[in-house]
């Protein structure tokens, strides 16, 4: 494969996918110098039964010291329970394990979360409203520390409650604009980490990787170069990629995230939102892959290929993905 161009990145903005940021300006509901956006009232703690499809279960009025991992039911929105004692060290509670990577200090993580204030339970943040993950470069400062130190070597999949005493979260001065942290308060948050993905140089791109040139291809074909054993992709999920993309005829390299500060991309599996030739590759894919999707231009960019990339008027493309999370 040849020395990969250099091209800016807006000119892949064609194929309608969104970066995966992995900044601290990705992470202003937690940060410490940013507002606390409340999206859901909960001036009393609500019940299971009391949740409306638009609030979150903000656990009960029972507290609890260690959470028991028979109320987290998989697929529902978790209930975030207050400790039964304030907690003066930073106490984690892993409620259910996942697979894959460790997260490490550097790896950008994806994840939803809901924060409730550990005396009496309020709620005053929740991703699960917003209908997108957070992500955030762990141990760069962007959350309060209490994150930064307890989610170190989390997984992918698990699930993790922090009771976080006031020194690791806000300390005596609370994010403007909160109506419910007060100064010295402690913070509980209860963690699904959808994604873990590692930091990645341009050295990292797998540019010796030996693939067959095309021209002339009728069909989409999908070869595993690796085959990873995380969790599967199906429809309507999110992927999290990197991806060089590459002439089939000469096997030029157009596009590579390893190269890019905006890091891995999140792809959205579903039709309309990318490449239909990725979309059929990427279909029951799992999460540690590497796949060379082989497509013709009906499934690319069409016969009038992509000027802006650099992919000449009925040019197969070529698409070397690396599967790093799904959620």
């Amino acid at each position: 494969m040849r020395r990969p161009l250099t091209f800016p990145a807006a000119s892949f903005l064609a194929i309608a996918l969104a970066a995966c940021g992995g900044g601290d300006d990705t992470a202003s509901t937690i940060e410490s110098t940013a507002p606390i956006t409340v999206e859901v009232s909960a001036d009393e703690p609500l019940t299971g039964d009391e949740a409306a499809p638009s609030t979150v279960p903000v656990g009960t009025l029972e507290c609890e010291d260690a959470p028991d991992p028979a109320n987290f039911v998989e697929g529902q929105i978790p209930p975030a329970n207050r400790p039964c004692e304030i907690p003066t060290a930073l106490q984690i509670h892993e409620i259910r394990t996942g697979t894959g990577r460790n997260a490490v200090d550097g790896d950008t993580l994806i994840l939803d979360y809901t924060g409730v204030r550990a005396e009496d339970g309020r709620l005053f943040d929740t991703s699960y409203t917003r209908g997108e993950p957070l992500d955030f470069v762990l141990g760069r400062g962007g959350v309060i520390p209490g994150w930064d130190d307890g989610l170190v070597g989390a997984q992918a999949g698990s699930l993790v409650k922090l009771d976080i005493p006031a020194e690791l979260a806000y300390g005596a001065t609370p994010p403007p604009g909160s109506e419910v942290i007060q100064p010295g308060d402690a913070l509980s948050f209860v963690i699904e980490v959808r994604a873990v993905v590692p930091a990645v140089t341009a050295e990292d791109a797998p540019l010796d990787l030996d693939i067959q040139p095309s021209i002339g291809a009728t069909e989409v074909t999908t070869q595993v170069v690796t085959e990873g054993d995380g969790a599967t992709i199906g429809p309507g999920d999110t992927a999290v990629v990197h991806m060089l993309l590459v002439r089939g005829d000469n096997e030029v390299v157009l596009f590579n995230t390893w190269e890019r500060s905006e890091g891995a991309l999140r792809i959205e599996v579903a039709e309309g939102e990318t490449l239909s030739g990725i979309l059929t590759g990427l279909d029951g894919a799992r999460v540690g892959s590497t796949l060379a999707i082989t497509m013709p231009p009906a499934d690319a960019f069409g016969e009038q290929g992509q000027t802006g990339l650099g992919l000449p008027a009925g040019t197969d493309l070529v698409a070397i993905v690396e599967v790093v999370g799904v959620y």
